[in-house]
């Protein structure tokens, strides 16, 4: 798996594997609210219906969706979060997107974060509100790293420039999955303004922010950047198997994939794409 891979894994498809639940979303309309919203509440394929429920849905269902935003299933609250970014009611999504995207530190919690902060970006581009941003920046001060990476993140899509000035500070993030994020997020931008930041993490402890950063520099470094990203490449393939040899003499290895990246990302296949993103021309 490379970087972009992992992107393009979080992209959320609660249908896949359900043809029927499936054929229901692509075919229901308003008139069928209140026959998903009564499956929903009796448990009947809640995540799913959810979602069709916020794309077909009167913008008043809005407050029945939110009253599962902290169901215990992270499935289900993720569904929130898709289904509100799709509903048209912003006074009412707006505030449990944000509740979403700033709750919770678990491995389970981080589909929910990605899928709240998308939604916000929708209602940011669907209605042009400032509302949104306000609300966005507020999260800065956060003290959840990935929460506040994922806020400039959302920031940054609206086209505020206050977003990858955000990002770009969070590349030295004291968490390597912070630093991780923010740099995923610059080369999602395609914010070239980011590159002497992106640079500095090549050499980062972490291998997964090293990855990260030759995915987001073969989306802006262009071909001046490719002697840089094959001697990095190089040198994490070398501290990849100096990680190894710690774990062969008795270190922990869960310790060394949380806090160093160990085997998170195959490195010659991110250099690959990084090279392949330098050589074809954007738009093609």
């Amino acid at each position: 798996m490379t970087p972009a891979d992992a992107l393009s894994a979080r992209e959320f498809d609660p249908f896949c594997g359900h043809s029927v639940l499936g054929t229901v979303n692509a075919l229901a309309d308003f008139s069928h609210s209140n026959a998903l919203a009564q499956l929903v509440t009796a448990g009947t394929y809640r995540s799913e219906l959810l979602i069709t429920l916020g794309k077909v849905g009167p913008p008043r269902y809005a407050n029945f969706i939110g009253r599962y935003r902290d169901d215990p299933d992270p499935a289900v609250r993720r569904a929130v979060a898709e289904a509100l970014g799709l509903i048209d009611n912003e006074p009412i999504a707006v505030p449990v997107l944000i509740r979403l995207l700033s709750r919770g530190e678990g491995p389970d919690d981080f589909p929910v974060k990605w899928s709240a902060a998308h939604s916000l970006v929708a209602i940011g581009k669907r209605r042009a509100s400032d509302g949104v941003r306000r609300r966005l920046i507020a999260l800065f001060p956060e003290r959840n790293g990935t929460t506040v990476a994922l806020a400039a993140r959302a920031l940054a899509a609206l086209g505020d420039g206050r977003g990858p000035e955000k990002l770009r500070a969070l590349v030295s993030h004291p968490e390597p999955q912070v630093r991780e994020e923010a740099v995923l997020a610059l080369g999602e931008l395609a914010d070239r303004g980011s590159r002497e930041a992106v640079s500095g993490r090549l050499a980062d402890d972490s291998l997964a922010v090293r990855a990260a950063a030759v995915y987001t520099l073969g989306r802006i470094g262009g071909p001046a950047a490719v002697p840089a990203l094959r001697a990095a490449v190089q040198a994490a393939l070398e501290y990849e198997k100096e990680l190894e040899v710690r774990v062969k003499r008795g270190e922990s290895e869960a310790m060394l994939r949380t806090r160093h990246g160990l085997g998170a990302y195959d490195l010659r296949e991110t250099l690959d794409q990084a090279l392949t993103a330098i050589e074809t021309p954007r738009g093609r």
